[in-house]
């Protein structure tokens, strides 16, 4: 019995490898870099700051950009400068030991970021807990908290004269309260809020976040 003879072993042409390779590393690198522009497509269109419509015959310098959200039933909103996005549906994990005001954390792509209910701190009734279907993205340069919303937020484009001086109302008794709409939408400082050490916590506290099971968030904890 004759054993079969085996195919002599042709020479690897490492010419057309190293082609090929180049060209595969080409295609993964445009497939990334598509990737890449439509995740920030996606980004732009849930930023407020691009979804600012004009009213007709203004322009931006005569207009307010404001976001305006509901608490205990109150319209509250605050200058789009100060609001980086939009989510829905936000994903809160709770963590042990942190004030009434604070939900828990929140993961903005990669990022923990901590989640405040305004109730508290604006003199609004908390009976009862508050969904976490809606929630902002507060910041000036850069994501640094979110505060929940009990309906989706709205974007406004008012002029000055629809914008008056601060009144009394129930949120009166905060520094942050700004100014008054003429329906009735108060207005909040979003430096003041930015700056206010009660939106601070401690970085180590926001870690450990990390490391605990992430759950869907529905109620805040009850008022003291």
């Amino acid at each position: 019995m004759n054993t079969p003879s085996r195919p002599a072993a042709r020479s690897l042409d490492w010419t057309v490898v190293r082609n090929r390779m180049a060209a595969a590393i080409e295609q993964t690198e445009a497939l990334l870099e598509a990737a890449q522009q439509d995740c920030e497509a996606q980004y732009e269109q849930r930023s407020p700051r691009a979804a600012v419509e004009v009213p007709a015959g203004q322009n931006e310098e005569q207009t307010v950009g404001l976001v305006t959200f509901v608490l205990a039933g109150r319209q509250l909103a605050l200058e789009i400068r100060y609001v980086c996005e939009i989510v829905s549906r936000a994903r809160v994990s709770p963590l042990p030991g942190m004030p009434p005001h604070a939900c828990g954390v929140y993961d903005l792509r990669g990022q923990l970021l901590p989640v405040f209910d305004l109730r508290g701190p604006v003199g609004l009734p908390r009976a009862a807990g508050i969904a976490n279907d809606w929630a902002i993205v507060c910041g000036h340069e850069r994501p640094e908290f979110l505060i929940l919303s009990e309906a989706a937020p709205e974007i406004l484009a008012l002029s000055p004269d629809e914008i008056g001086a601060a009144e009394g109302a129930p949120v009166s008794a905060t520094p942050w309260h700004r100014a008054t709409t003429r329906s009735g939408t108060v207005i909040l400082d979003g430096r003041l809020l930015l700056d206010d050490r009660r939106f601070f916590l401690d970085d180590e506290k926001i870690t450990a976040g990390d490391e605990t099971e992430r759950t869907e968030f529905h109620e805040s904890p009850t008022s003291e």
